[in-house]
């Protein structure tokens, strides 16, 4: 009997998210939790209201993928991926408006996975809105040139002293998945 839901996560996504929350000694990786909730379930509320079904989620390295079964329009495609950052914009001011540091972390970790998710590189939100409405080649360069100028600005930032080399590795990292090209995983 196949489940109609099902959870994942690899053993290398375990042990980086435990390690991550281990030094965390600002609190960021608790902070993060609600927004990532919250962005997940913008995605599964558009999702749901278009009359697909949320198969599952899948913890990887870089954060959680969520599969989904139903045919969906092009435009739907497109809302149901932007309505995680929109969620997670929401949860942003909602937070802010909250008192106490916890929250205020809260809402700066959600604008940031707000703003990064946006990028229109694939796998992000951003570049599955943008693949849903003009293609997956079009798409496909677009993300490997945002991917690319992203690495070089975070590497340029980095080496005038004005940022860590957070943003070149998320650069690197996102150029590295677009090499190839991308195509997005989903169920049938």
């Amino acid at each position: 009997m196949t489940p109609l839901f099902r959870f994942r996560a690899g053993a290398p996504a375990v042990l980086l998210w435990a390690l991550a929350y281990f030094f965390d000694d600002m609190g960021l990786i608790a902070a993060l939790l609600p927004a990532v909730a919250v962005h997940e379930l913008g995605h599964a509320a558009v999702l749901r209201r278009c009359g697909a079904r949320v198969t599952g989620l899948e913890l990887e390295l870089t954060g959680l993928r969520m599969d989904y079964a139903g045919p969906l329009s092009p435009g739907e495609e497109a809302l149901a991926a932007l309505a995680g950052p929109l969620a997670g914009l929401g949860w942003t001011l909602l937070a802010r408006a909250l008192p106490g540091t916890y929250f205020h972390r809260s809402a700066a970790a959600s604008l940031c996975l707000t703003a990064l998710n946006l990028l229109p590189v694939l796998p992000l939100d951003g570049g599955r809105a943008l693949s849903a409405l003009a293609g997956e080649r079009r798409a496909g360069t677009v993300s490997r040139c945002c991917a690319a100028l992203f690495t070089a600005a975070g590497a340029a930032a980095a080496l005038l002293g004005r940022s860590s080399l957070i943003l070149p590795a998320a650069g690197l990292w996102l150029w590295m998945r677009n090499r190839g090209g991308y195509t997005a995983k989903r169920s049938s």
